[in-house]
């Protein structure tokens, strides 16, 4: 239940005359002024820095108080100890404004029956408040008065964060989640828009539309929250004066994400930024929690399908049973996909701990974004893949992966590559399936680099390539290409890609020449050293047929990483 303040107690976030917001610790000039202890207090100079918030005061006692005098004090003096001649007190006027003064009250007396002209102005350029103080108002009561508001702010504001804590620990020990942080939160901060997101900036939990995102420029349409931007602390755009306060959310070493709270028309109260502190808190407590429960049920799937995947024709029946306990739906036509995050350097500080919870995190969004296509989907994560039996009845599974693969790309930033199989609707051949969705990944990483979508059944010659063993297709390109790959460099890159164009266009020497900027007849004669090199080809089927499926393998490793001259 969110914290209710008592009764008569005051709310520690106190609101000015002009609906400035001012600290727990402080009270404006124009606040002084209302107080009982300055009733017929006169305002003479700075009207602008009305505004000016005092946290202290003091009694000018001594002529050279200058440095003794500190930032957001409240100065009182008689005349006794001013300046007498003009130019001197405006001095003093400037450099107690320049030191961050609050403002000067003055109480006047035999020895100061005015204050000079020259000095107001001073003051009224300054924003520095000079206040006249009757003689009917003692400096102790003002003092006094002025100390009390102060203390009686501080513990109002004690108070609070004590019922805020109170309020969070209930949360986390009852397990309301981030939906129900976000709510105790938002009620804290009445009108503020409340977001938890993780790291990757993909909202968890938020309170409205998010539309104040977008207006304060802190992501762009329906993107993740720019985390750039989410800075610890309490911050306030010049332009519009919304303010907003983050904090990380950090378990240990561990950054789990971010709490932020953005103002809406009140305003950020002055217990934004320990109320954003003890939310982060609580919610590194549930996101830790979470993902311990979800490690656990995603070991649980990852063992049922892997043991579905795997299984031979005489188990696969009780692993169909096992999967029913999952609810995943297996009585129907359905497809395998099969992805892999793409290769990249491993980023700067990562630890095993952070890799554990990044494995988790995908295995999430993974199922997540396969579940909200197919509510009954076989989905879980194994070691280096992310696997999911889907159905295919109504839906092509191929662009289902690319759908997906667009989900993960977009919340991770991350690359991945996806493998689909063909259909069946026989629950025995989901090894096969799955054996097909590896193949199709394999391949087409090969063929289209990192982030390719392949299915197995648009794979053609490819699927005969990728069940010959790699020594077999060495000795293969080896017995058909050798002449030409044996040449030095860079004769042996240039008659490859010669012998590649000239394949591409059917045996077109005229297209050939064009496309590899050549002439006519150059073409014709490098044409007739290939075929010296490798025997008539172009008017031999048998021959030309070996030749094409020799560089189809050869692409297809070139594109992978693996050199050419090493396969051959």
């Amino acid at each position: 239940m969110p914290p209710q303040r008592p009764p008569g107690q005051a709310d520690p976030m106190t609101l000015g005359a002009q609906g400035a917001q001012v600290p727990h610790d402080a009270l404006t000039v124009r606040e002084l002024l209302g107080q009982e202890a300055m009733r017929g207090a006169r305002l003479i100079a700075g009207a602008d820095g009305l505004g000016r918030l005092i946290r202290r005061l003091n009694v000018m006692s001594v002529p050279n108080i200058v440095g003794w005098t500190k930032r957001d004090e409240f100065l009182l003096t008689t005349g006794y100890p001013l300046p007498r001649d003009p130019a001197g007190f405006s001095r003093l006027v400037g450099q107690l404004a320049a030191n961050g003064l609050a403002g000067l009250g003055v109480k006047l007396d035999e020895y100061l029956s005015e204050v000079p002209a020259t000095v107001i102005g001073v003051a009224d350029r300054a924003g520095f408040p000079i206040v006249l103080i009757p003689h009917t108002a003692p400096l102790d009561d003002v003092l006094s008065q002025a100390f009390e508001t102060i203390v009686n702010r501080q513990a109002a504001a004690l108070a609070k964060t004590q019922e805020i804590q109170d309020a969070f620990i209930g949360i986390a020990l009852t397990g309301g989640g981030l939906a129900k942080l976000v709510e105790g939160l938002a009620v804290i901060l009445p009108g503020a828009q409340v977001v938890i997101c993780d790291t990757t900036g993909s909202p968890l939990a938020a309170t409205g539309e998010l539309d104040r995102l977008d207006e304060m420029g802190f992501r762009q349409g329906s993107g993740p929250v720019d985390t750039a931007r989410l800075i610890g602390g309490v911050h306030e755009d010049a332009a519009s004066g919304i303010r907003w306060a983050v904090e990380v959310i950090r378990a240990g070493t561990m950054r789990h994400g971010f709490v932020l709270a953005i103002g809406g028309p009140p305003g950020l109260p002055s217990v934004a930024g320990p109320a954003v502190q003890q939310a982060a808190l609580v919610a590194a407590l549930e996101i830790t929690r979470h993902l311990a429960v979800l490690a656990a049920e995603q070991q649980f799937a990852s063992n049922a399908l892997h043991d579905l995947v795997t299984s031979t024709p005489a188990n696969v029946t009780d692993a169909v049973a096992r999967a029913a306990s999952f609810r995943w739906d297996l009585q129907r036509p359905v497809a395998v996909l099969v992805a892999r995050p793409g290769d990249g350097p491993e980023p700067a500080g990562a630890t095993a701990r952070r890799r554990e919870s990044a494995v988790v995190r995908s295995v999430e969004l993974w199922t997540s974004a396969i579940r909200a296509r197919d509510p009954h989907a076989a989905v879980a994560g194994f070691a280096t893949e992310l696997v999911a039996v889907v159905g295919a009845a109504n839906d092509d599974p191929v662009a289902l992966a690319r759908k997906v693969q667009a989900d993960m790309t977009g919340t991770t930033r991350q690359v991945y590559s996806v493998g689909v199989s063909q259909v069946s609707a026989r629950p025995e051949e989901i090894p096969r399936l799955y054996e097909e969705a590896r193949a199709a990944l394999q391949i087409g990483r090969r063929l289209s680099g990192n982030g390719a979508v392949t299915g197995f059944g648009g794979l053609g010659l490819y699927r005969l390539i990728s069940s010959v063993g790699r020594t077999e297709l060495q000795a293969f390109i080896h017995d058909t290409l050798g002449p030409v790959l044996d040449l030095p460099e860079p004769a042996r890159a240039d008659m490859l890609r010669t012998l590649e164009v000239f394949f591409d266009t059917r045996f077109n020497i005229a297209e050939s020449a064009r496309l590899l900027h050549y002439h006519y007849n150059t073409m014709r004669y490098r044409v007739s050293k290939l075929e010296r090199l490798l025997g008539e080809f172009a008017g031999d089927a048998q021959a030309a047929l070996r030749i094409g499926v020799a560089l189809q393998i050869l692409r297809m490793y070139e594109i992978s990483g693996d050199a050419s001259r090493n396969l051959a």
